[in-house]
């Protein structure tokens, strides 16, 4: 990412929001707005530890999916046992950071408030992945378990 990209978030926040992310996260240190991505990888999941508590527990089920870059990580929230309907969850960082550990809460949330299985896919990410390859792989995982539907019990 260029310098010019980033830019100081912390800096340009309100006092009332940065007395709410020190109180939420006191022992955060600022966001590594020039770091490496590995480094903003690392500091967005541990960011995501304060957003990822408290959430409801349910069956879940990790699968590997086969796609033409390899295979892709999914994870499956089954809040009861015959769900009427399925969700797939695309995690958020822009297609350059997170995962599915860093949105797990979301799922199990969306899940339970639902009632709906959540598929989460855990994409290739960006530089690493080039368009169209993180959409592709999102794709290939959508036909693998709609292909297989009565297979995963979705």
């Amino acid at each position: 990412m260029k310098p010019e990209n980033k830019l100081p978030v912390l800096d340009l926040i309100s006092a009332e929001m940065k007395t709410v992310v020190n109180t939420l996260q006191p022992d955060l240190p600022p966001w590594p707005a020039t770091g490496t991505i590995a480094e903003q990888r690392q500091y967005y999941t541990l960011e995501r530890r304060f957003w990822n508590a408290g959430a409801p527990e349910m069956a879940t089920r990790a699968y590997m999916v086969p796609t033409k870059y390899g295979q892709v990580e999914t994870r499956l929230f089954c809040p009861q046992p015959d769900s009427p309907a399925t969700l797939f969850y695309l995690h958020g960082g822009g297609f350059i950071l997170g995962n599915l550990d860093t949105h797990d809460r979301i799922m199990r949330l969306l899940a339970s408030y639902s009632q709906c299985t959540v598929i989460g896919i855990d994409y290739t990410l960006s530089p690493e992945a080039r368009f169209p390859q993180a959409i592709e792989e999102i794709v290939a995982a959508y036909c693998y378990f709609h292909q297989q539907a009565e297979d995963y019990q979705i």
